[in-house]
């Protein structure tokens, strides 16, 4: 994979970089490229031997927008996936490619409340549109895969999008008409999955053991039989209430919460509980 490209544009980069947007598009770049890596050996980590058979690496950086070209060097990649059928550089390029456009199409369709489904096998992955045209668009190779691992670099991309600053971020190959993958500051939030709150509160008892004052938000353990599958989740205060409260709960060992639930829709997987917005909290 040689002749890759980062293209990130915006007054962040017109004079010099400024090094908190450079690190977060490389860092996301990084992830991306990973991804693939992970998707194609099946590996969730990379070991010290991982990197010295594939590692990224920056040759160039051009002026007036942050323009880094790259190559990902891969060696005695061994593939657990006996599906793949192939680990070259292009191929793996072909991979990334067919990810970005198979995310891309999923979450701009999660977004939107457009009605899909999704039938993924080891060699393809279709996306069925339930509209009047009821179109099917069939992505070759382990996308639905890759596409898993990449997301997380996706989001560091977007993180790295802010108005008046880093206006668009660019990721391809100099040897392709169009980017593999294009993200504007205009579609800032796309990747990350849509939500939705209860509109009715509920009653949970439940251990707060980690509080940020500064944030208004906090983890906190549900146990068994509260409506609410058990777990740890993540929690915002909603409303004008008083952070002591909340620091005093730490000091029980139960608490009774009032609180909105906050479902997250994300394509790539399951429905689940993204946070419990607490609207009061009692001990």
């Amino acid at each position: 994979m040689e002749d890759l490209y980062l293209k990130m544009n915006g007054a962040a980069f017109d004079d010099g970089y400024r090094l908190d947007k450079m690190i977060a598009g490389l860092s996301g770049t990084q992830q991306v490229v990973e991804g693939v890596y992970k998707g194609v050996t099946g590996k969730s980590r990379l070991s010290k031997k991982d990197r010295e058979q594939y590692k990224v690496v920056a040759y160039e950086i051009e002026n007036r927008c942050l323009f880094v070209t790259f190559g990902a060097i891969f060696s005695g990649i061994q593939q657990s996936m006996p599906f793949i059928a192939s680990t070259s550089p292009d191929q793996m390029w072909e991979y990334t490619k067919a990810a970005a456009q198979y995310l891309h199409e999923i979450f701009t369709a999660a977004h939107s409340g457009e009605s899909i489904s999704i039938e993924h096998s080891p060699e393809a992955v279709a996306v069925m549109h339930k509209g009047e045209n009821n179109q099917t668009n069939i992505y070759q190779g382990p996308v639905q895969i890759i596409g898993t691992q990449v997301i997380t670099g996706l989001r560091s991309l977007d993180d790295a999008l802010e108005e008046g600053q880093v206006s668009k971020i660019e990721l391809g190959a100099k040897y392709d008409k169009e980017p593999a993958i294009v993200m504007p500051f205009e579609e800032k939030g796309l990747y990350y999955p849509p939500t939705t709150v209860d509109k009715e509160p509920r009653t949970l008892r439940c251990d707060i053991y980690d509080f940020n004052k500064y944030e208004k938000e906090g983890r906190l353990n549900v146990a068994h039989g509260e409506g609410v599958p058990t777990g740890k989740y993540k929690f915002r205060v909603v409303g004008r209430q008083e952070v002591e409260e909340f620091i005093l709960s730490m000091t029980e060992t139960e608490v009774e919460v009032h609180c909105l639930v906050e479902y997250e829709h994300d394509p790539l997987k399951e429905t689940t509980i993204g946070a419990l917005l607490i609207v009061d909290v009692a001990a």
